[in-house]
């Protein structure tokens, strides 16, 4: 019996924040788009969950470049979907709390203000502290330079436009830090955002951590709805132009063909055996998943084997989702994101979670808390607050139990998470005293949770590491060596919400023989933002 088959122009794999950002101008140019996903919702990481009535974000906590003119928010109105969407600010007054062992620091919304915050704290190193904010931005504003060139004076103005980055941005961010200041609180708290990229100081290239950093330098923003309500404006905007969304859908592999240039792809085989004919691949899973799960890795180039080898991921997060009876608000707290480290060194944190012995620590080294309710103050129901505690930890760690069935693995792992929950919330009580006792729901999530409802590899929430071997022209671009297959997502360009979007919208502005600018329209739509408090 034949496969039933299907033709498009466009087959895309995976619904994360790439592929989705791929599929939809495609769709909008007049493209045939088919969209396979694994889950039974879209989004990767971009999507929710419901626990005990609560629903829950897994990699949606907060958006930066929302203000008007910046970057994600002409992506949302470029696209036409912002009329599907709607922000909260988050406290611009400290989008971010910092505690490193005891010596806390409120990062505010706006250059000038951080600055002033963390003078505040260190007045010894006040002067080198407005010069690191001052490279921090500089760098970022270069970085946006590269994808700005479409002449060739932009190309000889190139190297003086950005002489900070060339001069600053390749060394670690360690090494910035270590020549500015001396007191290892400092950095470490100047650190602390390393926990949105995955890297500790010794390993993050600082133009890739001041990229990170800059994203929020004006702000924070959380989306109405959560972390779906990303998702979910793409996929309107998707069937509004003719795209098609498969749901609950594996691909099991990539179609090739031979060519006298080499491999070409041609389309998707399902796991059900049904055959997606295109003219265009846009896988949106990782490199690993792409080439070594859904091709014969061996019919690459040698070259881009060994790459394929060599490649790291990030550490992969360990995470809490519960809700306590605790009045927050009453309490203080509000909408910005709390962080805490247990040490003082910038370095220990990443240093404990790769040590076995952080799997039997009473307290854990150190976590990032998010007060959902708080932030969307729709999901405050029943006079309980919603929370969603994050770590990291070494995928390596959970090895035994990763060829274990989904919901039915060995008891251990399960006395494992139970532990680790206890360790968690220990730590959290470093930032809401007491809510370990005042808890009306807890589910932990590991590495295999992220491993099983979207395919990362190792875990990860992150994809590659972006060291200086896999960043820019080192690393995976939305080409391949495969005719017609092209790359987007975490793994790609640069990672999170803002990173995978990029990589997608490029992805579609290659196909397209056009410039990702020239994707997003003048649609007259005006993205909503709810300014905080109001």
């Amino acid at each position: 019996m034949q496969a039933s088959k299907m033709d498009c122009d466009v087959v895309v794999i995976g619904s994360g924040a790439g592929g989705l950002a791929a599929a939809l101008p495609l769709a909008q140019a007049g493209k045939s788009v088919i969209v396979v996903e694994q889950h039974n919702v879209p989004g990767g990481l971009c999507h929710s969950f419901k626990h005990d009535g609560h629903r829950y974000s897994p990699g949606v906590h907060y958006i930066g470049q929302l203000g008007h003119g910046e970057s994600m928010r002409e992506v949302y109105e470029g696209l036409g979907i912002a009329k599907y969407m709607r922000f909260h600010e988050m406290n611009p007054k400290a989008y971010e709390h910092f505690n490193v062992a005891g010596t806390c620091v409120d990062v505010p919304a706006g250059k000038a203000a951080v600055i002033q915050s963390f003078q505040a704290a260190f007045p010894k190193e006040s002067k080198n502290i407005a010069l690191y904010f001052e490279l921090l931005d500089t760098i970022n504003r270069q970085i946006q330079t590269l994808q700005v060139i479409s002449s060739v004076k932009d190309v000889l103005l190139l190297p003086w436009r950005i002489r900070h980055l060339i001069r600053y941005g390749l060394f670690s961010l360690e090494r910035r830090l270590n020549s500015l200041f001396e007191d290892t609180t400092l950095k470490t708290l100047l650190a602390m955002q390393c926990g949105d990229h995955g890297l500790p100081p010794s390993k993050a290239p600082f133009a890739m951590h001041a990229a990170v950093a800059g994203h929020y330098l004006t702000g924070a923003y959380y989306p109405e709805g959560g972390g779906r309500s990303l998702p979910r404006a793409f996929v309107k905007g998707l069937q509004a132009a003719g795209g098609q969304l498969m749901l609950s859908t594996s691909v099991s592999k990539i179609l090739t063909e031979s060519t006298p240039n080499g491999l070409k792809a041609s389309g998707v085989e399902l796991a059900d055996g049904r055959i997606i004919h295109a003219q265009y691949v846009v896988s949106n899973a990782t490199p690993e998943v792409t080439f070594e799960q859904l091709m014969d890795a061996s019919t690459l180039s040698e070259k881009f084997q060994q790459k394929l080898a060599a490649s790291h991921y990030t550490v992969a997060p360990l995470m809490l989702y519960l809700s306590t009876d605790l009045a927050l608000e009453e309490l203080g707290y509000d909408s910005g994101n709390y962080w805490y480290s247990a040490s003082a060194d910038p370095e220990a944190f990443y240093r404990n979670i790769h040590d076995p012995k952080v799997l039997t620590q009473e307290s854990y080294p150190g976590v990032f808390l998010g007060i959902t309710s708080l932030k969307d103050p729709a999901t405050f129901k029943n006079n309980q607050h919603v929370i969603e505690v994050v770590s990291f930890i070494d995928y390596q760690l959970f090895e035994p139990w990763k060829d274990s069935q989904f919901q039915h693995r060995p008891d251990d792992y399960y006395a494992l998470k139970e532990h680790l929950k206890t360790s968690l919330l220990n730590a959290a009580d470093n930032i809401i005293p007491s809510l370990s006792d005042h808890i009306i729901s807890c589910e932990v999530s590991t590495p295999l949770s992220n491993e099983y409802y979207v395919r990362a590899t190792r875990g990860s929430s992150y994809g590659t590491e972006k060291t200086l071997n896999n960043l820019g022209p080192k690393g995976y671009q939305n080409k391949t060596e495969v005719e017609n297959l092209w790359l987007c997502g975490a793994s790609t360009i640069a990672h999170g919400i803002s990173g995978a979007t990029g990589s997608g919208i490029a992805a579609a502005a290659y196909i397209l023989k056009c410039r990702s600018k020239e994707l997003l329209k003048d649609t007259g739509q005006t993205l909503t933002v709810i300014p905080f408090d109001s």
